[in-house]
Parts: C-alpha cells; sequence; structure tokens
C-alpha cells in the first residue's frame, strides 16, 4: 500500500482524498437527516396525539360533568339516558377511527369490556403509570398488525364524577348494572390508547431526507471544486513544476533558473530557496576537487596517525593481557596459599569447641574469636576472589534444584556464632510456599551470607536481624529479605553501595573492618541469576536488602517435588 501511495501522484492523492471526504460527508449527513427528520417526525406524531388525547378527555369530561343535565327532565325527574362519558368517549374514538384509520382505545387491568384489556404495550405503559404518577404520557414507534405505527398513551385518573359508577361501596352496583370498583379521587381509572398509522410521516421523511442530502451533495461538491481549482493554481501546478526543475537539477545542470516559477506564499519561498542552492552548489561545485584533493591529502595523513595508534594499541592489549595473566597467576596463589590455611584454622577451631576437654572461658572465647575472625577472612578473600573471576568473565553458574531452606540453614550455621559473639538477636524463615530453585547453590549461599554479614557488621551490640525468604506469585520471583536495626545508610549514599570497593562513609569504613566488595558481590551473582538487588534504609534505624530471582523452571520442580 505504502509503496502504491509512493507512486501516486500530489494531484491523484489530492482527488482521492476530496473524494472519500464527500463520500464520508454523503454518509454522516444522511445518518443525521434520517435521525433528525425521524425524531421531527415522532415529535409531530406526539404532539399530535397529546392534543387528540386531550381533545377526548375533555369530551369524557363534559359528558361526566353534565350527567344531571342529560339525565333529569325539565320536572326535576330522574332517567337515567344510558349517555354516559365511557360510551361517548368510544364511540368519538370509533368515529374519529373510521375516518382517520386511528385506533382509540380505553383501556385498564380490569375493564368492564374485554374488548378494552391493554395487550403488552398497554400494559407496559399502565405499569409506569402507575410506579410513576408524575408520568402524563407514554409513546414509541412499534410494530402493531404487521405495520410499524405511533403509540401514544395517556392516563386517566378519577375525580368526583367518576365516584358515582366506580367509587365505594366496591362491589355495590352501579346505575348500568355493573359492580363499582371502590376506587378513590386520584386513582389511575385506565388510560386512553392511540395508535396512529405513520406512513404519510415516513414518505415525509424519505422526501427530506433526500431534499437535505442532495443540498449537501451540491454544496458539498462545489465547495470541493473550488478547493481543487485553487490548490491546482496555487499549489499542484507550481510544485509540479519545482519538481521538473529539481530532477534537471539532480542530473547535473546547476544553472536552472527557478524565477520564472508562478507561486505564491510558502511555494514562492520554496522555489527562491531552491534557486539560491543551485547558486551554491554551483560554487561548491566549482571548488569541490580542490577540496577534495586537499581532504585526499588529510585522510592520508590521519590514516597514517590511525596506524600508528593500532599498532600502539596492540601493544597497550599484548601488556592487558600480560597483566591479566598475572593476575590471574595471583588470584590462584591466593586462593591456595590463604584458602586453604585459614580454612584448615576454622576448620580446628570447630574441632576444638566441639572438643570436650575442660576448657577455662577465656579459652572457649579465644577459640570463637579465631573461628569468627577466620571466617570473616576468608569471606573477604573469597569476595575478593569472585569479584576478580566475574570481571575476567569465569565464573559460570552450576544450575541444579535447590531449596532455599538449605541454604539460609547453611548461612544459618556460620552468621550464628557471630550475631551471638555481639549478642544480636538473630532469626530466619523460609515461607511455606517458596518452591524449589534452579540455580547455583553456591552462588545463593555467598548472596544471603554477604548480606547477613554486612549486617552483623553494622548493628550494634543488642540489635535485632530477620532473614526471611518468600514467594511472589505474580512476578514469579524468590524474594530474599535481610532486614537489620543497625546505623543505616544515608540517602545520598545509597547508590553507590554496591560498587566495588565502596562503604558508605570514609569514617564508617575506618570503624568497620571490610572489603567493600560484599554487597557488589552480592549484587553481581543476583544478575547472573536475571535477578536484582535494592536497599532501603534509614540513617539510625537500619536497613532492609531485597534480592529477586526469577523462579523459572523452579516452579515445576517444586510440583514434582511435592508431588
Amino acid at each position: 500500500m505504502d509503496k502504491w501511495l509512493e507512486k501516486v501522484r500530489l494531484r491523484t492523492r489530492f482527488i482521492i482524498l476530496m473524494v472519500g471526504i464527500l463520500a464520508i460527508s454523503l454518509v454522516l449527513n444522511l445518518i443525521w437527516s434520517t435521525n433528525s427528520q425521524r425524531k421531527q417526525a415522532e415529535t409531530q406524531m406526539r404532539e399530535k396525539a397529546y392534543v387528540l388525547s386531550q381533545q377526548l378527555d375533555a369530551v369524557w369530561e363534559f359528558i361526566s360533568i353534565n350527567q344531571d343535565v342529560i339525565n333529569y327532565d325539565s320536572d326535576g325527574n330522574y332517567n337515567f339516558k344510558g349517555l354516559h362519558c365511557s360510551l361517548v368517549g368510544k364511540s368519538i374514538g370509533k368515529l374519529f377511527g373510521q375516518k382517520t384509520a386511528y385506533i382509540i382505545r380505553y383501556i385498564n387491568f380490569n375493564p368492564r369490556n374485554k374488548a378494552d384489556t391493554p395487550d403488552e404495550f398497554e400494559a407496559e405503559g399502565l405499569n409506569l403509570f402507575l410506579a410513576d404518577r408524575e408520568i402524563k404520557e407514554y409513546y414509541d414507534i412499534v410494530g402493531y398488525q404487521g405495520k410499524e405505527v405511533f403509540r401514544y398513551m395517556a392516563p386517566m385518573t378519577i375525580d368526583t364524577n367518576c365516584l358515582e359508577c366506580h367509587g365505594e361501596p366496591a362491589g355495590e352496583l352501579d346505575v348500568l348494572g355493573y359492580p363499582k370498583e371502590g376506587w378513590k379521587i386520584g386513582d389511575l381509572a385506565g388510560a386512553v390508547s392511540i395508535v396512529m398509522p405513520i406512513d404519510i410521516y415516513k414518505e415525509n421523511t424519505k422526501v427530506n431526507v433526500v431534499r437535505e442530502v442532495t443540498f449537501f451533495f451540491i454544496l458539498t461538491l462545489l465547495f470541493i471544486l473550488l478547493i481543487y481549482y485553487a490548490t491546482a493554481k496555487l499549489v499542484t501546478n507550481p510544485l509540479q513544476k519545482l519538481k521538473d526543475h529539481i530532477e534537471k537539477i539532480k542530473e547535473g545542470h546547476l544553472d536552472i533558473n527557478l524565477e520564472n516559477i508562478k507561486a505564491v506564499g510558502e511555494i514562492k519561498d520554496l522555489a527562491e530557496h531552491f534557486n539560491d542552492m543551485t547558486i551554491q552548489l554551483n560554487n561548491l561545485y566549482t571548488s569541490l576537487e580542490k577540496k577534495v584533493e586537499q581532504r585526499t591529502r588529510d585522510l592520508a595523513r590521519a590514516n597514517e596517525i590511525l596506524e600508528s595508534q593500532r599498532i600502539q594499541l596492540e601493544e597497550a592489549n599484548r601488556r592487558l593481557l600480560q597483566d591479566n595473566q598475572y593476575k590471574s597467576d595471583f588470584m590462584a596463589i591466593m586462593s591456595h596459599e590463604l584458602r586453604t590455611p585459614l580454612t584448615s584454622i576454622i576448620a580446628f577451631a570447630e574441632v576444638l569447641e566441639r572438643d570436650k576437654s575442660p576448657k577455662s572461658e577465656k579459652e572457649l572465647r579465644a577459640i570463637q574469636e579465631i573461628k569468627s575472625n577466620g571466617q570473616v577472612l576468608l569471606n573477604m578473600i573469597n569476595n575478593i576472589l569472585d569479584m576478580a573471576r566475574l570481571e575476567a568473565g569465569k565464573i559460570e553458574l552450576l544450575l541444579e534444584p535447590i531449596d532455599m531452606v538449605d541454604v539460609v540453614n547453611a548461612v544459618d550455621s556460620v552468621i550464628q556464632p557471630l550475631a551471638d559473639k555481639k549478642k544480636i538477636s538473630y532469626s530466619s524463615q523460609v515461607h511455606r510456599d517458596v518452591p524449589l530453585l534452579n540455580a547455583d547453590r553456591e552462588k545463593l549461599r555467598q548472596i544471603v551470607a554477604n548480606l547477613v554479614g554486612n549486617a552483623v557488621k553494622f548493628t550494634p551490640e543488642g540489635g535485632e536481624i530477620r532473614v526471611w525468604v518468600a514467594y511472589d506469585k505474580d512476578k514469579d520471583e524468590i524474594l530474599i529479605n535481610v532486614q537489620d536495626n543497625g546505623i543505616g545508610i544515608r540517602k545520598e549514599d545509597q547508590p553507590y553501595i554496591f560498587g566495588k570497593f565502596v562503604q558508605s562513609d570514609s569514617s564508617i569504613c575506618r570503624q568497620y573492618n571490610g572489603s567493600g566488595l560484599g554487597l557488589a558481590v552480592a549484587k553481581e551473582f543476583a544478575e547472573l541469576h536475571g535477578g536484582w538487588i535494592k536497599v532501603e534504609s534509614e540513617v539510625g534505624k537500619g536497613s532492609l536488602f531485597t534480592v529477586g530471582i526469577p523462579a523459572g523452571q523452579g516452579r515445576d520442580l517444586h510440583e514434582d517435588y511435592v508431588g
């Protein structure tokens, strides 16, 4: 579609646009005119039906009021003539209907004459009048006896003159021999129902719609033609000439003069700008070869410089690779020469701690001190080595089904002595809904250990540390939370605490031992799993670190495990 539009000329596009606007305008005008005429016809029929209902009601009321005059002779003797309001109203309605094709009925829910029983539409209207006595009319265009008609209903209420035949006591026979209904003044006696044919209104609507649409079509067409002529004169023709001149400029004819194009406004300005451009291009073209020669010489010199820089860069890369090798060798030595003795020291301390031979309190404290400080130093060395491997891109995840309970328990066994030493209240919990996790066990353990170790480091004696692991079902994430009531972190320092060798405050750094790598390693390991880490902290109140790890396949593993 886009390629086809690119080939269509502007004038053709404009014609298509105008035709589209004309078609849409006609459709909208047709819809509007039809609805408008229909509403107008409906209003006229309603007004006519309303006037007719009022006239019939006036006849009904006249007969009712004049019953004494009708039924008493000049001598004052009562002689009922049978000329009651119901008979007169129905008779007049019948006569009117014979001349106009209208159908006029007086209906209620319990009619004396079964012919006055309401149909579905009339029953709906009566229910509406009963529900809300403020409603004075009910009407609609509906189907009736296979034709579309306008139906109108107006309520009839009981007044004083009606009580003689329809009042109390209920059941007593009136002058016509019918039992009275027991109605009271203001009660709904029924309704006058009028059925009006709408053929003439429909025909008038069609004629009016055709007339309005035709007039709108002619007016719109004239307007579009006027716009087209003006556009062609002022826009498309000058643009076509401008295009032809530009094609010649593109072929290399820079001596083209665009001043002879007859245009006004922005297009004239455009032509003038293009004329200025051709003059500048011609001037530039005359000096282009000299500039090209100069640029060629400059490029040759630049290539020589780049070649020299390339050689220097290769030498720098060679030295960098050599330095990285030295670094790797050093880390291997550190791993062997430091980690192995430290591990042995910690192991011997644990053996001594478990030894049941009598020891003094001073000896026990010394053993615990050796164990805890050795563990701190080992963690520090592990963090340094891990960060070095991370920077070298040599760390890979060993994925396996992990139960976070095992991870937390492994951390508890190391952290609990450190917490006890500082008389810190330490607790951990893994929520029951946490699924198995397909992850690297050691990396997860180190994340938790670094966070909890950091909390122990910065929580004063008598403080509290809570660790809990939860499952966010909506995001399918395992949430590792470590909360303390320690010294907290300043808001301005929080964006930087996950950097390498960073602690929030130099004075604090001197007070608390550490490499400044624990949080950085935790962040790197979390991101290796596709997760994240964040902190919420307030100085003097403590910190809350949260790590999110995608559960992923762990859900399926958990289901298999549970099943």
